[in-house]
């Protein structure tokens, strides 16, 4: 601490009235002793009747010690009772008279230890020759069994012990010290304090850091805690043979590090010597400018969209917000879960993020590691956030905490989200202090925006399902990376047969519409088997982000054996179709799933609903094809205004049969009851031929 008196100088200036004037500021004579001291316009204001000594004001300035801190610069508080020292003392002249014993911290080392000093210690082995004496992690000392005083020590004891010798090979000779009664004076080695974006030019030295704990993690050898202040982030690893160190420390609390910089792999690392945690004024201070910054920092960059849109237009703001929350999200080392539909739109959506995130944590994050715990995708097999989906994410996410001491993550929903169905397992989400982000193209629920931090869907702009989730979310990840990820959306536009002018992304990616096609068709034939594995690898393969010599393979591999089991299932279907014409005009065709395909193969009953309905309505212009189960059914129209969430609303209030789904206003699906199976087709067949 600095000396207030004098700011630190160790003198200050004093102001008294001038010795040759006597205070006048003329000059009638003056002594000639003075001259050889004058300066040359010293002596031209003599000559002109001013004194040139105080130059006519008549006090003189001079610099005096000051007495406060005896020219020193320093002031402290006492490190026993915390009173006001001065100089270099850190006890006060009281507390200086009393017995005490020094505690010198790991960053103190050899050249800190003073002869005759007592000190604090921990007995670390009794041996033959004596008792080994731990001063702190780097120092250790020997009380020769002729110094102990006949005093048993054992291993772990803490005792208190004087500095008898320091020999030139820098080994400790120790002697028990007389009393117990000792006032504790701890001793912290002051290092430069440095900001984390210095610690280059600092490689090998002992420094100082202060900042907020944003992740903690336990390995085998090291706890790594990464810290971060306002300008940028760095992993400090404290040793403690697999313990977990500084069990007092969590994440978002602010702190002290003192360690030494050195270099691990490509990145920066500080091997901790001590840690403490800060508290009032200056860690709100270290708080507000980290809060500050990353603000900053995690401003999207606008990158301008891949088509001319005014959809896209009107969502802006709300997709700049998603990228801000996500890249907020990897500076305050937040975990980041992405759950997407297993769909090709889905997969595609979810890719586009992960890809941009971990571009991102390369980029920013100092440990490289953080890619296996900061981003996590994940698969759901049901076209909304179920609640099994939510248990799971919530059972992960609880255990990373205890265990890691990790924050509660951010989800982002991608291709689902929007719909009542999703409300419950969103609110459990909530409870536990996660926000929720959704990125859907499906007709929203008002209702789930209450509990949603960001919603970002095309229904909400002027726009329909066509804006697939794979085009929103490959626009989110160019505002976060620049990498080219062009096919995403045009694997998801040809995928989800989307129309209009989102087709320019099939132009923009360079590939034909049928391999397209094809590539979608191998994410979902992959995905079906996969079940709820995300499989990053494979997927990344599949779309292109391997090698292309082996993306080729894959795809003509797999959307190969993709089509031969649609043709399959769809030959077998197609004789349990029967068709139907309204009196309105539309063709009703309905499927028996359960009796007329192959159970837990590929297609899907969704998939399969699909494909016969693709047959089907090259004979029929206005078609409504119904894939039923014992307890389920899937819809899928051509050329009829559809409204398939009000129609799921309407058939809950109408029946008791546990009715509920939705997806897009002419694809979706609805699940209900076995035992009411007839009543809710048959007034699901009423609902469509009054349309």
């Amino acid at each position: 601490m600095k000396c207030d008196t004098c700011d630190g100088k160790g003198y200050i200036e004093v102001e008294q009235e001038c010795r040759i004037c006597s205070g006048t500021g003329k000059s009638k004579s003056f002594d000639p002793k003075i001259t050889a001291e004058l300066s040359e316009e010293q002596l031209k204001l003599f000559m002109q009747g001013i004194c040139g000594v105080c130059g006519g004001t008549g006090m003189e300035k001079r610099m005096e010690v000051c007495q406060d801190c005896r020219g020193t610069g320093k002031a402290g508080k006492c490190r026993v009772c915390g009173k006001k020292v001065v100089g270099n003392h850190d006890l006060c002249s009281d507390c200086r008279r009393k017995p005490h014993a020094y505690l010198l911290k790991n960053s103190c080392g050899l050249e800190d230890v003073r002869l005759g000093k007592i000190y604090a210690g921990r007995v670390s082995s009794v041996t033959d020759i004596g008792a080994f004496v731990n001063l702190n992690k780097r120092l250790r000392g020997l009380v020769h069994r002729r110094n102990l005083r006949n005093t048993p020590l054992k291993e772990n004891d803490d005792v208190f012990v004087r500095v008898e010798n320091i020999r030139p090979t820098g080994e400790i000779d120790l002697a028990v010290a007389e009393g117990k009664d000792y006032l504790i004076v701890e001793v912290s080695k002051e290092a430069p304090l440095l900001k984390i974006s210095q610690l280059e030019s600092a490689t090998g030295r002992m420094v100082e850091v202060r900042g907020r704990v944003e992740h903690i993690k336990l390995t085998g050898g090291p706890t790594i805690f990464t810290i971060a202040d306002e300008t940028g982030l760095v992993n400090c690893a404290a040793f403690e043979a697999g313990e977990r160190a500084y069990p007092e420390i969590n994440a978002d609390d602010v702190v002290r590090v003192i360690g030494i910089v050195k270099r691990r792999d490509s990145k920066l690392q500080i091997e901790v010597l001590e840690m403490e945690r800060l508290l009032g004024k200056e860690a709100s201070e270290i708080e507000r400018l980290i809060e500050r910054e990353i603000e900053r920092k995690a401003e999207p960059e606008f990158r301008g969209f891949l088509i001319e849109s005014e959809v896209l237009e009107n969502l802006k703001d709300q997709m700049m917000n998603v990228a801000r929350e996500l890249k907020k999200a990897v500076l305050e080392s937040r975990p980041i879960i992405l759950r997407h539909h297993w769909d090709a739109d889905g997969v595609c959506g979810g890719v586009a993020l992960e890809i941009a995130l971990l571009d991102y944590i390369e980029r920013v994050h100092p440990d490289p590691d953080a890619k296996n715990y900061l981003v996590r995708r994940k698969v759901s097999r049901a076209p909304f956030y179920e609640l099994e989906d939510v248990v799971k994410d919530l059972d992960e996410s609880l255990e990373d905490m205890a265990k890691f001491g990790d924050k509660i993550p951010l989800v982002v929903l991608v291709d689902n989200g929007s719909g009542q169905e999703d409300i419950p397992a969103i609110e459990q989400m909530l409870i536990f202090g996660a926000d929720v982000i959704t990125v859907d193209h499906h007709f929203p629920d008002d209702e789930v925006d209450r509990y949603l931090l960001i919603h970002v869907n095309p229904y909400k702009a002027g726009g329909d399902s066509s804006y697939t989730s794979g085009v929103l979310c490959t626009e989110i990840a160019r505002m976060i990376t620049d990498r080219d990820l062009k096919i995403l959306p045009a694997v998801s536009v040809v995928a989800d047969r989307a129309e209009g002018e989102v087709e320019r992304y099939i132009e923009l990616s360079g590939y034909e519409r049928d391999y397209l096609h094809d590539i979608g068709l191998a994410l979902e034939f992959e995905g079906f088997y996969l079940r709820f594995r995300p499989a990053s690898q494979i997927v990344h393969e599949i779309l292109g982000f391997g090698r292309k010599d082996r993306m080729q393979k894959l795809v003509r591999t797999l959307s190969s054996h993709a089509k031969e089991a649609i043709e399959g299932n769809v030959r077998t279907a197609m004789d349990g179709v029967r068709v139907q014409m309204l009196p309105n005009g539309i063709a009703l065709a309905a499927l028996d799933v359960e009796n007329y395909a192959k159970k837990f193969t590929f297609p899907p009953p969704g998939k399969l609903t699909g494909e016969v309905h693709d047959r089907l309505k090259r004979q029929y212009d206005r078609l409504v094809t119904v894939g039923y189960g014992p307890d389920f059914a899937v819809i899928r129209s051509e050329g009829v205004n559809l409204d398939i969430p009000r129609i799921v609303k309407e058939l809950e209030e109408e029946i008791n049969a546990g009715v509920d789904g939705g997806g897009h206003l002419v694809v979706g699906s609805l699940k209900f009851i076995q035992a009411k199976r007839k009543e809710v087709l048959a007034k699901l067949a009423a609902k469509i031929g009054n349309i």
